[in-house]
């Protein structure tokens, strides 16, 4: 199984947080993104989910279009707000058994990645900018908890793209 980590792209400024739309660039980063994934056969999610947060709903809703690749099923996710413990994730992550994208906010995806990769969320350091999407492998072994479920794939940056 793969976890990819996606954060939203770019979004306006404003108040309240949880209201904030994409800005045109944003809407941009998401459809470059869609269009370079849907060249990319090993890319087949089964599930999306996303913080209740607009931003990333509509990242969402421009990866699917730009992408065009069909999944399972959608599911909005408190546990990808911002501020969120990301450890109670990992639970729902194991009980997976198809390649899941979630779609959130700093620092909680940097926080989630540190977890699915060293097993503590302030060991591994990676940098998520607007955009950014990390792909995991879901390869869990008896490790006395000296690493996590996870090993690193791939990382984009939304520049690159």
């Amino acid at each position: 199984m793969r976890v990819y980590l996606l954060r939203h792209a770019k979004a306006v400024p404003g108040f309240p947080d949880a209201d904030r739309a994409l800005s045109p660039a944003g809407q941009q980063q998401v459809r470059r993104l869609g269009h370079f994934l849907r060249d990319k056969e090993e890319f087949t999610p089964a599930h999306i989910w996303h913080s209740p947060l607009q931003r990333t709903r509509e990242t969402m809703e421009g990866l699917l279009e730009a992408w065009g690749g069909s999944i399972e099923s959608t599911q909005v996710c408190a546990a990808l707000v911002p501020e969120a413990d990301p450890e109670p994730l990992l639970a729902d992550l194991a009980g997976l058994d198809r390649d899941v994208v979630l779609i959130g906010h700093n620092p909680n995806l940097e926080l989630l990645a540190s977890l699915l990769l060293s097993g503590e969320r302030y060991r591994t350091r990676i940098h998520l900018g607007t955009c950014g999407l990390i792909c995991l492998d879901w390869r869990p072994i008896p490790n006395l908890g000296q690493f996590g479920p996870c090993e690193l794939r791939w990382k984009l940056a939304a520049p690159i793209l």
